[in-house]
């Protein structure tokens, strides 16, 4: 059976989540319960949604599609396969010395050891902890950084790295 005609194609431009194959599954080596169960759109890498159940996972995918739809004005065909997008890394590769030192004297990080773009900022490193554990890290990388840098981030600590990277710089004690 083929799901979609020459002429469907033709006919809708402004996609919903219904009008995608949907692909729900078990994530057997899920070590947390919160992501064990799937669903994601066939052929659309990295549009999936996790959750404790189904039902969940479906609502977290919607969730991301209508994201998704809201700041794109084109959206990928059904039938077309959508590649994997990474977000710019061309604002923080102008940081690219400073992040090197700042990963290894504050994060204990190889900076090349992983993939940070653009829109990375601290307080997603550390998002599986809870909320008293994420405070005391901040506080220990902004207590970190005043006494490497002489910059107190403390008001400044969310901003994506490339920002917080000019504002150390721009800020710090010779």
């Amino acid at each position: 059976m083929i799901p979609f005609t020459f002429r469907n194609r033709n006919k809708q431009v402004n996609f919903n989540l219904i009008d995608y194959p949907l692909f729900y599954y078990k994530n057997k080596n899920a070590q947390q319960d919160n992501i064990r169960y799937c669903v994601r759109i066939l052929f659309w890498a990295g549009m999936v949604g996790h959750g404790t159940n189904y039902k969940e996972a479906f609502l977290k995918l919607k969730e991301s599609f209508e994201i998704y739809k809201s700041n794109n004005t084109i959206l990928p065909k059904p039938w077309e396969k959508k590649e994997l997008e990474f977000a710019s890394t061309d604002r923080l590769l102008e940081y690219e010395s400073f992040a090197v030192d700042f990963f290894d004297k504050i994060l204990a990080m190889n900076f090349y050891n992983g993939f940070f773009s653009d829109e990375s900022c601290l307080d997603l490193f550390y998002c599986d902890y809870d909320d008293d554990k994420k405070k005391k890290i901040e506080q220990d990388i902004v207590n970190k950084v005043k006494a490497t840098y002489g910059v107190d981030i403390q008001k400044v600590y969310n901003l994506p790295l490339p920002d917080l990277f000019k504002y150390i710089i721009d800020n710090r004690k010779a």
